[in-house]
């Protein structure tokens, strides 16, 4: 059987197994420090499936650093310090290689978080793996699976551009590359949100039907979507892609509490899965590795 047959869930259900441990079923991993938890994280993107190579390397390398600091922002952490592993074609210009690792440096530098090093191979096409560290106070940190029945589903900012740029790319509009780089790791919402009561809380890489989908296995409940919280929507087919489409990587958050600033999408309810708008259970898919074109 092929992976592309598994899917990503199921593939990673089935190297959980072989392994003989528990999922965390989180995007870092939470390592106990008596007082606190060590944050670790580490996100993957290769050429020819996450960048092409004519992009802006500098662009790219901030983009490598956001990705990894993103998860660390889904948990209410502070970012520490960042590996890298690079692995490029011996053909590759060394100038290229200047230009990412610029890119690199300046976003390291706007959260303060210290390079630490990493490792270098040789490849076919370039891959590069961030891993990064990060620390939130024990009792702080924001998990994936405290969503509960009477809960209000919030977003950090409304979403689309992303997705457009995504999927406008995908149909010829190569100008897109830089839009489909450009996120940034929700830090700045963090103030406000460490004021309420977070229930749970994940960072919107792979679309709101699947990011929705996680919390609401995870936390044992129903989703309801009551809003739309995308930019622009000419249409409900439109919606559907942008929910479908993610990368846009803000916060998807659950709260017992009515929050001012924050869009509502929707509430927690009672029972299993996500449903849509007007009450549709259509099959809510985001993007899946090994599946997703």
């Amino acid at each position: 059987m092929e992976i592309r047959e598994l899917g990503e869930r199921k593939l990673i259900d089935k190297i959980w197994k072989i392994i003989g441990e528990k999922n965390e079923d989180e995007d870092v991993h939470f390592l106990d420090q008596g007082k606190k938890f060590l944050l670790i994280a580490m996100d993957t993107i290769n050429e020819g499936y996450h960048f092409e190579k004519w992009w802006d390397p500098a662009l790219i390398g901030k983009f490598l650093v956001d990705i990894n600091l993103s998860d660390i922002a889904s948990k209410n952490g502070r970012p520490l310090e960042m590996m890298v592993s690079f692995s490029f074609p011996r053909t590759l210009d060394a100038g290229w290689v200047s230009s990412l690792t610029s890119g690199i440096k300046g976003e390291l530098g706007k959260y303060k978080v210290k390079f630490s090093g990493g490792d270098l191979k040789e490849s076919k096409k370039i891959s590069l793996t961030g891993m990064i560290t990060g620390e939130v106070k024990k009792g702080r940190e924001f998990r994936r699976n405290g969503a509960r029945s009477g809960d209000f589903v919030y977003a950090s900012s409304t979403i689309g551009k992303n997705e457009r740029a995504i999927l406008e790319y995908h149909k010829g509009n190569k100008r897109k590359a830089g839009e489909i780089l450009d996120i940034r790791p929700r830090f700045d919402v963090l103030k406000s949100l460490r004021n309420t009561k977070i229930t749970s809380c994940i960072d919107n890489s792979d679309g709101v039907y699947k990011s929705l989908r996680l919390l609401a296995t995870l936390s044992g409940v129903k989703i309801r979507i009551e809003r739309d919280i995308s930019e622009n929507s000419k249409s409900e087919d439109e919606r559907v892609l942008l929910y479908s489409t993610g990368g846009d990587y803000e916060l998807l958050f659950t709260s017992p509490e009515r929050l001012k600033g924050f869009p509502l999408l929707g509430r927690v309810l009672e029972g299993r899965g996500v449903v849509d708008l007007e009450g549709n259970t259509r099959s809510l898919t985001g993007f899946d590795h090994f599946r997703t074109l």
